[in-house]
């Protein structure tokens, strides 16, 4: 499924936490890893920086060659993002792997510049990672829009849960109901029916051992996909930033922002298109 990830770091502790996530994929699924640090601005006039920097990114490539990784180290200048994705592109990484935030605020450095102009240019899905927890893959989110263009996410996520043998929960949120509680649970049945047809366009019932569909409101979709998430035990959400039509696409990007932001797990995220190249 993966076969190369980069991790992209500013050495932040958030980027270490991501790191984690990384090696586990990676050894998971037999993938190499490329390790990227892009310098700061300091390290140009800075040659002491510069040579601590380099040799930290390389003490971390020998610890992950001693658990058996094939592991390449980078050091590159220029804008973080459109550096990342050049990068990408260049050593043909199928995973992106960044912190959620690095010396600035998560939604100064990452919502509004790295976060979004990543999400926006990336080849490839992009995994953030926001706070330390166990890396994991017992239990993937799937949210939906019911779009055609959301399948390659669902698909992308039943391959990963296919090495695991994780539970893959398909979730669609509505907008808060105001009918009666008889006419609210026959639409929560459409819904899942609804759910169950547009998942079968690209699963097939053997190849995740266990795949249930949920139906809940909430007056927005972002924080009713994180508190499910919460409430839950979700280990992973996948989701693609676009829906199915413009309107969709600005939409569903918001929502995804909202999610890397809030989850209460790592997210995996990027256009939709993104999730077909592997």
């Amino acid at each position: 499924m993966l076969k190369h990830l980069l991790w992209a770091t500013d050495f932040s502790e958030t980027s270490q936490v991501a790191l984690e996530w990384g090696v586990a994929l990676a050894s998971l699924t037999k993938a190499e890893m490329t390790l990227l640090h892009i310098a700061e601005a300091a390290e140009a006039t800075d040659a002491k920086l510069a040579a601590e920097h380099r040799q930290r990114l390389e003490e971390i490539a020998k610890q992950l060659e001693q658990k058996g990784l094939t592991v390449t180290s980078l050091v590159r200048s220029g804008q973080p993002a459109q550096t990342i994705v050049q990068t990408a592109n260049e050593v043909g990484a199928d995973l992106i792997v960044l912190g959620a935030h690095g010396h600035t605020s998560l939604r100064e450095k990452l919502l509004g510049s790295t976060t979004e102009q990543v999400l926006q240019t990336s080849p490839v899905p992009v995994l953030f990672v926001r706070e330390r927890c166990e890396p994991k893959f017992n239990h993937l989110l799937v949210p939906s829009d019911l779009s055609d263009a959301a399948l390659p996410a669902l698909d992308y996520a039943v391959d990963l849960a296919g090495l695991t043998k994780a539970k893959v929960t398909l979730l669609h949120v509505v907008a808060p109901y105001e009918g009666s509680p008889e006419a609210w649970e026959e639409l929560r049945r459409e819904m899942k029916e609804e759910l169950k047809r547009w998942s079968n366009k690209v699963v097939e019932p053997s190849e995740v051992p266990i795949i249930e569909t949920k139906v809940i409101r909430y007056h927005h979709p972002g924080a009713g996909i994180t508190e499910f998430a919460h409430e839950n035990g979700v280990d992973l959400i996948v989701i693609p930033t676009h829906g199915h039509s413009a309107l969709g696409r600005l939409l569903f990007g918001s929502v995804a922002e909202h999610v890397i932001y809030y989850a209460p797990c790592p997210v995996i995220s990027g256009k939709a298109n993104v999730f077909c190249r592997r």
